[in-house]
């Protein structure tokens, strides 16, 4: 997507009772290395405060449960993703290549997502309810992400009348049914997922 002129600092989408800064990536460094090497279940805060070389109070000040800490951890992995989309749509002339785009460097970026397919397979018990049940900081990180650029599209005069928070929630609902439950009649290799956003994703933004 284009660069909207209201962009908020993607550090904002940070929800919950974290703020970003180096203290909190120092945590969240330590605790995504040892997610990815053991496991949510096997991972205490005792384990991040070592890792990070801090207290375990300012752990809990900062995220107060464990809960708080893997949504700090999956947030911040969100702003890497949406780095690496924007970096994937930087060179596409139109706000519909854009989201063809955008759809198909989703899927992509999404399959080589380490730590995340990792937990899916070692502790679907304990990713799924972040990825279900408590996702809605993601969702509303990624649906704020996707209706800025779709405003700035439409203050540019690059797309149609229509409400960029509901179109985003659309295409964010979707990708996200679509990660988490591939099988289906939706293609999600690269071409096939490219033909379906042109035929089917397009025509919401004219």
């Amino acid at each position: 997507m284009t660069e909207p002129t209201d962009r908020a600092p993607l550090s904002d989408l940070l929800a919950g009772p974290a703020a970003s800064g180096p203290q909190v990536d120092r945590i969240l460094d330590a605790a995504l290395g040892l997610y990815g090497t053991f496991g949510l279940r096997r991972t205490t805060v005792d384990d991040v405060a070592r890792a990070s070389g801090l207290g375990r109070a300012t752990i809990y000040r900062r995220f107060p449960t464990k809960n708080d800490l893997v949504t700090g951890v999956l947030l911040r992995e969100a702003r890497r993703f949406f780095a690496e989309l924007d970096a994937a749509v930087a060179a596409c002339p139109t706000v519909e290549e854009r989201i063809v785009e955008g759809f198909v460097a989703t899927l992509r970026i999404s399959r080589e997502q380490r730590l995340v397919n990792r937990l899916l397979v070692l502790e679907p018990d304990l990713l799924l309810p972040h990825a279900t049940g408590r996702a809605g900081p993601l969702l509303a990180a990624a649906r704020g992400y996707l209706a800025r650029r779709l405003r700035a599209a439409q203050l540019q005069g690059d797309a149609g009348a229509f409400d960029p928070e509901v179109v985003a929630e659309i295409l964010i609902r979707l990708t996200h049914s679509l990660l988490l439950t591939p099988e289906g009649h939706i293609p999600l290799d690269d071409d096939g997922a490219r033909a379906f956003a042109r035929r089917y994703l397009t025509p919401m933004i004219r």
